[in-house]
């Protein structure tokens, strides 16, 4: 069974993948202090997080514990993330074999290649930090995890209730982990739950729950608020899943549950076929925008901000293309190829 686009849900990947552009095109180019990193721009990633819990739940809806239905969800998902991620991670190698003076924490080694391939989270020669040689690579071996702790859920009719009590425990035993074992550790941070936060939401949409305009509103203001003041108020511990995470899960309600415009414009268009192209946006801008602040630093001249517009106009027309002319076709080739049929509407609304 097909399912329409939700555009509310592909403005909001725009929006979350703008933002991560947004800042790491201002890391390059404007310096510090600014007011401008002040906002957590990077929240983008926590986004995504609950947009992934939001599709999975709302692709699969009533299909948990149907034959077939794990097998062809993993398959599509890993033909849908896998290929352009090797394809952006085997560019980061070339550069940092070739150009690495353009390139931060350049000391790859085969092992760290080998787990970047293989979305094992693993620390990098270079600083210890646990990342892949593509550094953003590490939001997609959570997604990875999401995948698999996913299938195994539509193995059971009940399964979803599984996979949410075990988060809750594995995120509960977060700060117990011995931070030697990495890999649990990372897989354990408490940001797993915003996974959660969207199979809820995913909940109240499919029960037809939808805000009026006032209601979106109230769900921003109550996200921005609750970035600004729970914090020092509740004396919260820094954690980014109760710092970020739940302002980035109440945003994700003001716009996945606002109502869904009938006849959209060109804005709103416009801001669709950048949803579309947003994954590959996120791989493809960290080379994008670090070619954008090099030729910035080079010719440009007055207010670095010009120079950020510019890599962000760069990044995105470059996306866009991609988008259309090398993933979309190679993912339905793929998707032909596996034995899947071609992908429907739905597949561009998937994580």
């Amino acid at each position: 069974m097909a399912r329409q686009i939700i555009t509310n849900v592909q403005i909001l990947r725009f929006v979350a993948a703008g933002s991560v552009l947004l800042t790491h095109s201002a890391d390059l180019l404007v310096p510090r202090p600014s007011a401008f990193f002040r906002v957590p721009w990077s929240g983008g990633v926590d986004l995504f997080f609950v947009i992934s819990g939001f599709i999975m739940t709302w692709l699969t809806w009533g299909r948990f514990g149907v034959a077939g239905v794990p097998r062809r969800f993993l398959l599509r998902r890993a033909i849908r993330i896998v290929p352009p991620y090797w394809f952006f991670t085997s560019l980061m190698v070339a550069a940092a074999l070739f150009v690495s003076a353009h390139v931060k924490h350049t000391r790859v080694d085969a092992v760290e290649i080998v787990t970047s391939y293989g979305f094992i989270p693993w620390p990098r020669p270079s600083d210890g930090v646990v990342k892949p040689i593509l550094s953003q690579g590490w939001t997609l071996n959570y997604e990875a995890f999401f995948y698999v702790a996913f299938t195994l859920a539509l193995m059971r009719k009940d399964g979803l209730r599984w996979l949410c009590g075990a988060f809750v425990v594995l995120a509960a035993v977060h700060y117990f982990v011995p931070r030697q074992l990495f890999v649990l550790a990372f897989y354990s941070d408490p940001i797993i739950l915003e996974f959660l936060a969207g199979i809820g939401l995913a909940h109240f949409y499919m029960a037809g729950v939808r805000l009026p305009l006032w209601g979106s509103l109230a769900c921003a203001a109550l996200a921005a608020t609750w970035f600004v003041f729970a914090g020092p108020l509740l004396h919260l511990p820094h954690d980014r899943f109760l710092l970020i995470g739940v302002a980035a899960a109440l945003l994700s309600a003001a716009v996945i549950l606002a109502q869904e415009s009938p006849q959209p414009g060109p804005v709103r268009r416009l801001l669709t076929a950048g949803g579309d192209a947003s994954y590959t946006l996120y791989l493809s801008h960290t080379f994008t925008a670090n070619a954008g602040a090099i030729a910035w630093h080079r010719f440009g001249r007055g207010s670095p901000w010009w120079g950020v517009a510019l890599a962000a106009i760069v990044a995105v027309a470059v996306a866009l293309l991609l988008y259309r002319f090398v993933e979309r076709p190679v993912t339905q080739a793929l998707n032909r190829r596996m034995g899947l049929g071609p992908s429907d509407q739905a597949q561009r609304v998937a994580p």
